[in-house]
């Protein structure tokens, strides 16, 4: 058996030098790791409360500047040694181990502080001429800034409950059923964003102040105006206005989809609380968040505008909402056109509306007249003889001297045999850009805005086979196929003549088979001799980009409040030729169509006599709808995108400018 070999006591004698070794490195380790951290956390708060005196500095000195702009570099400097002084903020800085410098940009103060503090504590211990750092920190404040605020609307002259109630209710896919009073209160009524988005933010769970976060956070419309009626409740606005949005908020459909305010409110990258301090009014808050959540929706509006006519078809599709601007008119001048741009439009809309003709009367009336004129006269004419289509002439009934029989096909003319008319207008968005704004030292000022009306392209014609598949292709993707109305119908019926001498002829008309005495049922092949159809397909164009118009608060001129003043006495109107205000008469673009013959003769003796006649067919056609279709659609289509927040060319834009404010704000 083998034997365990003995281990000497001396071996561990021998180890006992080495554990101690190891434990004085560990304890010099620990001791490195706690210099370093208690060093660096340290210098955290040392930076930390550098930069917290530069903010401070920055902030009155800014202020100080904003109340009285005769002091200069010199003079901010001695403030803001005061306000860094130990009294004031603890700044334990002096003329040997600190500095300040202070600069001026505009109404921005920026403080650049330097301190210098020991590197380390622990190296304190071992003497050295290098065991400073300096710590640096910079602040920038502006204060004195103007804000201006721009709107684009429609007039609204007077409150249709009616027409309000379906047309947003429309657009939400709901009805409503608010009283004229209620819609009153409503436009009468403004909102203080500021409150608004603060409310709002605690609503959502954002936290308060992050307002970019606010603007591009999903809100569901329903939370947006419950917000809006609580806020105006805190605000003490009248019980009216705080029902009625309850109202509507009761009234919102599940399927409605949530909604960004980036959307509808244009509000600049380096806006400030303070430019959020402005009395937006609540209408055009409520119009624009719905406009916006019909656009999400995807919902095309049935809209029921009281005309007395009951064959009216009227649908509307929101494709971008109204848009409010706010912003910082000086950036704004650096940049009109990019991120600190101010700009406000109006709806872009697509509407659509389809007429039953035969409920006008006096269109049919006029038009009847039309065919007993001469004009259809000789088309009619022309079409027998090209065509042969006439019947045994007076000598044939003459000499029927016995009993004969003849069968002959007889130009029968319709007019709107199809009398279905469709209406669609696209229509574009009115734009108001702030370009500049200015403010002298007597309090003067002014702002300068670039306006344009909208662009509006008219079709008239027949988009499907009835008034719901017309509606379905135009709001659909797909470009937009427009078939003529057909004014004329140049068609055939077959008729069967029978004399007998003494006692006359008589007349009989094919009905399948058989035959009929009653014109009125016998079988017709339409457009047989052709025929004349009209369509319209046209861009309107309003007023452009380089229509300028200057704000003022000279009561002489054009009036411009603060933002929080009522903003309703500084609106002006721009306006171009009104494709709407007149539709149905400025037709410009009208197209007549000629049918083929569908029998294969010719028609070119129509077609030169049409060609020869036109312009006197289209004024008369001109003329019969103006007269008859015009007070019709002109009161629709106006109430329906006025409603909507649509002026074609009544551009009405208002404007509010603050040249400066007693607030006071960080920029970096």
């Amino acid at each position: 058996m083998q034997t365990q070999r003995r281990i000497s006591s001396h071996f561990y004698r021998k180890q006992r030098g080495v554990t101690t070794l190891l434990a004085v490195l560990m304890m010099l380790s620990l001791f490195t790791f706690l210099a370093v951290v208690t060093d660096t956390g340290r210098l955290y708060l040392e930076k930390r409360s550098l930069q917290k005196n530069a903010d401070l500095a920055a902030i009155e000195t800014a202020l100080l500047y904003c109340r009285d702009h005769s002091l200069d570099v010199e003079s901010l400097t001695v403030a803001d040694m005061n306000v860094l002084s130990a009294q004031r903020n603890d700044f334990r800085g002096n003329d040997a181990n600190s500095t300040a410098t202070v600069t001026r940009n505009g109404n921005a103060v920026t403080v650049a502080l330097s301190y210098k503090v020991p590197a380390s504590l622990f190296e304190q211990l071992l003497p050295s001429d290098d065991n400073e750092v300096n710590l640096t920190a910079t602040a920038t404040a502006k204060a004195c800034e103007p804000t201006a605020l721009i709107s684009i609307r429609s007039n609204i002259a007077a409150v249709d409950g009616g027409v309000l109630n379906s047309v947003l209710g429309g657009l939400l896919g709901t009805t409503l059923n608010l009283t004229v009073g209620d819609w009153e209160s409503l436009l009468d009524t403004n909102i203080n964003l500021l409150n608004f988005f603060d409310a709002l933010a605690s609503e959502v769970g954002i936290s308060a102040g992050n307002y970019d976060a606010l603007l591009n956070a999903d809100i569901s419309l329903a939370d947006l105006l419950d917000v809006g009626a609580n806020v105006l409740q805190a605000d003490g606005a009248s019980a009216t206005p705080v029902s009625a949005l309850q109202s509507i908020v009761s009234d919102i459909p599940g399927a409605i989809s949530d909604l960004n305010l980036s959307e509808i409110l244009q509000i600049q990258d380096d806006a400030s609380k303070t430019s959020l301090d402005v009395n937006l009014p609540l209408m055009q808050l409520l119009g624009s968040a719905v406009q916006l959540a019909s656009v999400n929706s995807g919902i095309v509006a049935d809209v029921a505008v009281p005309l007395g006519i009951a064959s009216a078809t009227v649908k509307a599709k929101i494709t971008e909402p109204a848009q409010t601007a706010i912003g910082n008119p000086d950036l704004a001048e650096l940049d009109p056109y990019g991120n600190n741009a101010i700009f406000a439009n109006t709806s872009q809309v697509k509407a659509f509306v389809s007429l039953d003709l035969p409920i006008v009367g006096t269109v049919l009336n006029n038009l009847t007249a039309l065919l007993s004129a001469p004009l259809i006269a000789d088309v009619s004419n022309v079409v027998n003889s090209l065509l042969t289509l006439d019947l045994i002439g007076a000598l044939g009934d003459i000499l029927c001297l016995v009993t004969c029989t003849s069968t002959k096909d007889q130009v029968d003319i319709k007019i709107l045999a199809s009398p279905r008319v469709d209406i669609a207008i696209s229509a574009g968005n009115g734009e108001a850009r702030v370009k500049d704004a200015d403010c002298d030292i007597d309090g003067n000022k002014n702002l300068n805005a670039e306006v344009s009306t909208s662009v509006a392209s008219v079709a008239l014609g027949q988009f499907g086979s009835n008034a719901d598949d017309a509606a379905s292709n135009f709001f659909s993707d797909d470009e937009l196929e427009i078939q003529p109305i057909p004014l004329i119908d140049i068609g055939t019926i077959r008729v069967r003549k029978t004399c007998v001498i003494i006692f006359g002829c008589s007349y009989e008309y094919q009905k399948g088979a058989g035959w009929t005495s009653d014109k009125t049922l016998a079988d017709r092949q339409a457009f047989a001799g052709g025929g004349i159809g009209l369509k319209l397909d046209t861009s309107i164009l309003g007023d452009g980009p380089e229509n300028l118009s200057t704000f003022a608060n000279n009561p002489d001129d054009t009036y411009l409040p603060n933002v929080k003043d009522d903003i309703e006495n500084s609106y002006q109107s721009f306006s171009a030729d009104d494709p709407i205000a007149s539709l149905t008469s400025t037709l410009l673009g009208v197209e007549l169509e000629f049918y083929e013959p569908s029998n294969g003769n010719l028609l070119g003796g129509v077609l030169s006599l049409v060609g020869g006649t036109s312009s006197a067919l289209i004024s008369s056609i001109n003329g019969i709808l103006a007269t008859a279709l015009s007070p019709i659609l002109d009161p629709l289509v106006n109430s329906l995108l006025t409603t909507l927040g649509v002026s074609l060319a009544n551009a009405e834009v208002g404007a509010a400018l603050n040249c400066e404010n007693d607030k006071v704000r960080l920029t970096n």
